[in-house]
């Protein structure tokens, strides 16, 4: 996504050479919703059309992003942009996904964490054991403070619980009381919620929609046009407590805010 970001001046001048050809490749491999691909037909200056394109892939996350790339990699698909052939051979696309993959790695802290504990006691004796801690528990080097061939003896101090548990409900996070109306809710706090939303992408995320109504939200180009657009798609009551409940776990402080006066 970020390379895509940083080099979109070049892209656009090298795709408005034959945009619809581009359109054409994009849509056969299912980069762009066929509502995408009509909209974008329908629009008028090569420029405006590219850059729309490449904001609904940028919307559409990082795996659409490489696809992209890899995509214009092709000799089928870059032999009309001569300058977009040689750009592409720069980039390793191979490279983002392991960068991706290390990133998702370190952020996977409610995953169940598992450690290794090797001790070491005179006259030579070697003690393994396998630890491992899960549903939100914290393992914290526990000490061996004696042992004998039968048993093996701990002394452990359990810190407070500091992981949000898995079983715990999104809506719980925030302090209110039960809300009998939700779609009320959020109609009546639309303005708010509009401008001071900044933790949209993982809302989006929590929610059960249709994949084109998810593309419609992640196209739009600011937060707020992307908060607004997501409220139009409330249209029944199970989805409003969905988005909610999302917006408890993702946005608490405003949400908390906005039930102490509601």
């Amino acid at each position: 996504m970020e390379i895509i970001v940083k080099n979109k001046l070049k892209l656009i001048k090298w795709l408005s050479l034959d945009h619809v050809f581009i359109l054409q490749h994009v849509q056969a491999n299912q980069l762009i919703t066929s509502l995408h691909y009509r909209e974008l037909m329908d629009m008028t200056g090569k420029d405006r059309v590219v850059i729309k394109l490449l904001d609904i892939i940028i919307g559409n996350g990082e795996n659409v992003c490489r696809n992209f790339l890899n995509l214009l990699k092709n000799d089928d698909v870059n032999e009309l942009y001569p300058e977009l052939r040689e750009w592409t051979k720069t980039v390793d696309t191979k490279d983002l996904k392991a960068e991706k993959d290390c990133k998702e790695r370190g952020e996977s802290s409610n995953r169940p964490i598992q450690e290794t504990a090797t001790t070491t006691r005179q006259p030579g004796i070697k003690v393994n054991s396998n630890i491992s801690a899960s549903d939100g528990s914290v393992v914290y080097s526990p000490i061996i403070t004696g042992a004998s061939l039968g048993s093996i003896e701990m002394n452990m101090t359990l810190a407070p619980l500091s992981l949000t548990r898995s079983d715990q409900k999104p809506g719980r996070e925030c302090e209110h009381r039960t809300i009998q109306d939700y779609e009320k809710f959020l109609k009546e706090n639309t303005s708010l919620l509009v401008q001071r939303v900044k933790n949209i992408d993982p809302v989006i995320d929590d929610l059960d929609l249709h994949v084109e109504s998810v593309a419609n939200v992640r196209a739009k180009p600011t937060d707020q046009n992307k908060m607004r657009e997501l409220l139009t798609y409330v249209n029944c009551e199970s989805i409003a407590k969905d988005l909610f409940n999302a917006l408890c776990k993702h946005e608490k402080h405003l949400m908390n805010e906005l039930l102490s006066s509601y």
